[in-house]
């Protein structure tokens, strides 16, 4: 079956044919040889090569012909007269054996596709304004020939005009499926949305040349770093990592039907975006070029945006920028040595402040040995992340010497406290058990006698506590 311009050339006639077939071969009487062929009538659909299958002078017309009515025998012939306006050749496929323009019958016919009409208008014809409507007049002839109606229609039934209104696509065009990186599909600041883009099939048809252009609304700080074709689409030229706020479609070929697949879209959500912001975004169509007068202005309509990325979410965690790194402090007390430690601080990808807890915090009390402390930053999501360092209490000879020396007032006693540290040590490194306790616990008698004196009372306390720590 042959098409003109898409269209199946045998499209109207073949069911009607099929349907009426045996009424109407009934009630027409056959043409005898020589005679009147009957009550034959023809159908010419006519697509030339300009937009939307129009013609213009100079160029070629290509017509599908059927017959629509009446018998034609055997043997007989259609012919094709010269077209108005003017044409420099014309030609018939199948081609009969009348000139220029003929189609043979080799089998009776009652309704169906005789063949193509190719006709090439001469250059000077009518090109703008109203155009001029095609004429032609067509004989068939059993050999005799008599005049048959011809009806002609299409695009390029009328030769010159520059256009043929279209039934344009109707918003909002497209819409969009997004989803984020989260593990839910969701997007959150500093992350991307990757969206992809369907035709809603509203209105008619896409044809090549059209361009649907997807805007960024909102987030006002949104913007597009990926455009990506189908296998209907061509973004065009777009210089590599090129961020811009809008993607633009450009359909290679005719495309009709809801949930045909444009193309994708890639947008960067900064980390100056609230939480719960919606993306919106707008959809330009553009028809395709066009010749004048034919109007040629885009319109615009919101795309809906659906999926898990279709709205800011916050969930990503802060991220701690600075933690006290591990530390050894020297203890103190048994259980009471308060330490200082710097405030950890962090980042989020959302605005808002971050609170910053620490357990222990700084300034409290910690007892010999070590202590994580785990702090957890917050944002204002209830996002939050933790870290964690080292607190060391020690308590070795020399430790609680220097301690002695800091808190004993008097500088004799404190020098007489640290020689039985000192020699408690020695003990404990040459073996000497008994040696080490018995300086030891000379080093807490000594500390309990200035309890009041040049030792508080909680610091004599504390002393001896540590001193105790150390008996082996």
């Amino acid at each position: 079956m042959e098409t003109v311009g898409g269209r199946s050339l045998r499209r109207r006639w073949v069911l009607f044919s099929l349907v009426l077939g045996t009424v109407v071969a009934a009630t027409t009487v056959p043409a005898s040889a020589g005679g009147q062929p009957g009550p034959v009538t023809l159908s010419m659909y006519c697509s030339g090569p300009g937009p939307n299958g129009t013609v213009a002078a100079g160029q070629t017309d290509t017509c599908g012909v059927d017959l629509t009515g009446g018998t034609l025998q055997a043997g007989s012939e259609v012919v094709l007269m010269q077209p108005s306006p003017a044409a420099t050749t014309f030609s018939c496929s199948p081609s009969g054996q009348r000139a220029p323009c003929s189609f043979p019958v080799s089998t009776t016919m009652l309704h169906g596709f005789l063949g193509t009409e190719t006709i090439h208008f001469a250059p000077d014809g009518p090109s703008q304004g109203g155009g001029a409507p095609l004429t032609q007049g067509a004989e068939a002839c059993t050999p005799t020939c008599h005049s048959v109606s011809l009806r002609i229609d299409g695009p390029g039934a009328v030769v010159g005009t520059p256009f043929r209104p279209r039934f344009l696509p109707a918003a909002p065009y497209a819409y969009k499926i997004c989803s984020g990186p989260n593990q839910d599909g969701t997007v959150s600041e500093t992350q991307v949305d990757t969206c992809r883009i369907y035709t809603t099939g509203l209105g008619g048809q896409f044809v090549q040349g059209d361009i649907v252009t997807i805007a960024r609304v909102s987030p006002v700080e949104a913007t597009t770093v990926t455009c990506g074709d189908s296998p209907v689409t061509d973004t065009g030229a777009r210089r590599p990592g090129e961020v811009t706020t809008t993607c633009d479609y450009r359909f290679a070929t005719s495309v009709s039907g809801s949930g045909v697949f444009i193309g994708t879209e890639v947008l960067a959500i900064p980390n100056t975006v609230v939480p719960g912001a919606a993306i919106v975004q707008e959809a330009t169509f553009c028809p395709a070029p066009q010749p004048a007068p034919q109007p040629s202005s885009c319109a615009s309509s919101p795309v809906a945006v659906s999926g898990a990325g279709a709205t800011v979410v916050d969930e990503i965690p802060p991220t701690f920028s600075s933690v006290p790194p591990d530390m050894t402090v020297d203890a103190t007390g048994p259980a009471d040595t308060v330490v200082q430690y710097p405030a950890p601080t962090a980042t989020d990808n959302a605005p808002g402040a971050v609170s910053i807890s620490c357990s222990p915090a700084s300034g409290s009390s910690f007892a010999v040995g070590d202590t994580t402390v785990t702090c957890t930053a917050t944002d204002v999501s209830g996002n939050s992340a933790t870290a964690g360092f080292r607190v060391t209490v020690q308590n070795t000879f020399d430790s609680l010497c220097r301690v002695t020396r800091l808190e004993v007032t008097n500088g004799g006693v404190a020098h007489s406290l640290c020689v039985k540290l000192e020699g408690a040590a020695d003990a404990v490194a040459s073996g000497d058990t008994a040696a080490a306790t018995g300086k030891l616990g000379a080093y807490v008698n000594e500390v309990e006698a200035q309890s009041g004196k040049s030792l508080t009372d909680q610091e004599a306390q504390d002393l001896e506590g540590l001193g105790q720590l150390l008996m082996p």
